[in-house]
């Protein structure tokens, strides 16, 4: 699963960003590709619901008698991996390095879009493409520096009566009926989610379809990573056993605002998506709440295997548009001041498409961006000047992370790795503030520059202390290197 990264990013927004290490240590002294899974380390990520981003073979459209249908928000639409063929240095334009795109199984529902509802997991979905076009994505992206994570479900087939091509045998599943109190654990592993026909990983013959099933998508696609859906749904020991089949990097879906119930599938799994800190970050800069939940969260970082592999958000599929949360104050600064803190903070930020276009609608948070991808758009070319900073600075993507300050209108920390360092700083109040920051773990004298604003600099003092000046509503990120 190794590929030779490109010497340039297709599409970049500086001629200057570099390429990221692929798995490499910061003191590495070969240029060699070791064998193995990609390290994500560092990358950053935009998610595409497949059906909903660009139709690029509309031959495809009615794939196994179920019609696309641009009037009903719930109907196929007409997305596929030619589309994303097409759009790859659109994304590349915006300096991300990974993609992450919807399940690609074969599905068999008029609603089924998404991919959640797996029909028969021995073949890609017409509607997409076939194995030999997923590759080409796959190897499309490579050659733009861009990683390819496949979503993937071992939990839960769709509303199919207990019987698919791949599970065919009602005694293949639970019958338990849906969940109805999510604090019962047993009920959460055992028991339907919203009605979805709930897969019986204690069976012999499931435990070892899914195991040769993501054998076979990894085999199958050459992709680089797994998003895996529904994890807190299947008992953990099953996700031993398929993380071994899989090989390869996983980060697991958890959807709880608990780090405590959260954190323990890092160990399992490689990372989990964060949703701790996605609520966190809503409430702070969508709702006008207390910077101080920021720290909060991040003070349990002790809890993850690597805090530094957590998948950082705004937004997705199975949550409100950001434009569509924010209540206080101008939304589009809110939601730059969520971009930048998701873009600086440990762990690997992930922009759901069409954040960049400015999408927010209430009703519809998964709505087509066919005719949308304009690279001329402001939030468009400030997501691509965070990732350019992001790239630039190892400290950002790699570094190790320490608050510098808290309380309810402002945050703050470091971070630095080698020689590497960065100091980022938000302003949430009505008024300019200046933060004294203490205890740097930089050398007095050493000189940080506003990357994303001004260009002012910023001295480090004999004490070790910094006092960064911060507009209000705004964010300042300062970066030194040597």
């Amino acid at each position: 699963m190794r590929w030779v990264l490109a010497v340039v990013l297709a599409g970049c927004v500086s001629s200057q960003q570099p390429v990221l290490p692929d798995a490499q240590p910061s003191d590495a002294t070969t240029d060699a590709q070791p064998a193995g899974p990609l390290d994500w380390r560092g990358r950053s990520i935009y998610f595409v619901v497949t059906d909903r981003f660009a139709n690029g073979d509309a031959s495809n459209d009615g794939a196994d008698g179920f019609a696309s249908n641009l009037t009903d928000p719930r109907a196929w639409h007409g997305g596929d991996f030619q589309g994303l063929i097409d759009r790859l240095d659109y994304i590349a334009g915006m300096g991300f390095t990974g993609l992450w795109i919807t399940p690609v199984i074969a599905q068999h529902d008029a609603r089924a879009y998404h991919g959640y509802w797996g029909w028969d997991w021995s073949r890609i979905d017409p509607h997409l493409g076939d194995a030999a076009k997923l590759r080409e994505l796959v190897a499309a992206a490579h050659a733009r520096n861009i990683a390819v994570m496949i979503d993937t479900v071992a939990n839960h087939t769709g509303r199919y009566n207990f019987t698919t091509p791949s599970f065919p045998d009602a005694a293949m599943y639970h019958h338990n009926g849906n969940i109805t109190d999510y604090n019962n654990a047993a009920q959460v592993e055992n028991n339907a989610l919203s009605g979805l026909d709930d897969l019986a990983q204690e069976n012999p013959t499931v435990r070892e379809r899914l195991l040769d099933h993501v054998r076979w998508l990894v085999e199958t696609s050459g992709a680089d990573g797994l998003r895996v859906d529904t994890v807190k749904h299947v008992p953990k020991a099953f996700w031993t056993d398929w993380r071994a089949a899989a090989n390869l990097f996983s980060i697991g879906e958890v959807l709880s605002g608990g780090v405590e119930a959260v954190a323990p599938y890092s160990h399992i799994l490689d990372a989990a998506l964060d949703y701790p800190l996605y609520y966190a970050m809503q409430s702070t800069f969508a709702k006008g709440g207390s910077a101080r939940q920021l720290g909060a969260v991040l003070a349990k970082d002790a809890q993850y295997a690597d805090a530094q592999l957590g998948g950082i958000f705004i937004d997705n599929h199975d949550q409100p548009r950001f434009l569509c949360d924010a209540t206080t104050g101008d939304k589009q600064t809110q939601l730059r001041l969520a971009l930048a803190f998701a873009f600086t903070t440990r762990g690997l930020p992930i922009l759901y498409y069409g954040t960049e276009q400015g999408f927010g609608d209430c009703a519809n948070n998964r709505q087509d961006m066919f005719g949308a991808a304009d690279a001329s758009a402001a939030t468009y070319r400030y997501i691509a000047e965070l990732n350019r900073i992001r790239a630039s600075t190892e400290a950002l993507r790699t570094g190790l992370q320490r608050e510098r300050w808290q309380d309810d209108t402002a945050y703050a920390f470091e971070r630095e790795v080698g020689t590497s360092a960065a100091v980022v700083a938000f302003n949430l109040s009505n008024a300019v503030r200046t933060l004294p920051l203490k205890n740097l773990h930089v050398p007095p004298g050493t000189t940080f520059v506003d990357a994303l604003g001004s260009g002012a600099t910023f001295t480090v003092d004999a004490a070790q202390q910094l006092a960064v000046r911060v507009p209000a509503h705004a964010v300042v990120i300062l970066t030194a290197t040597p």
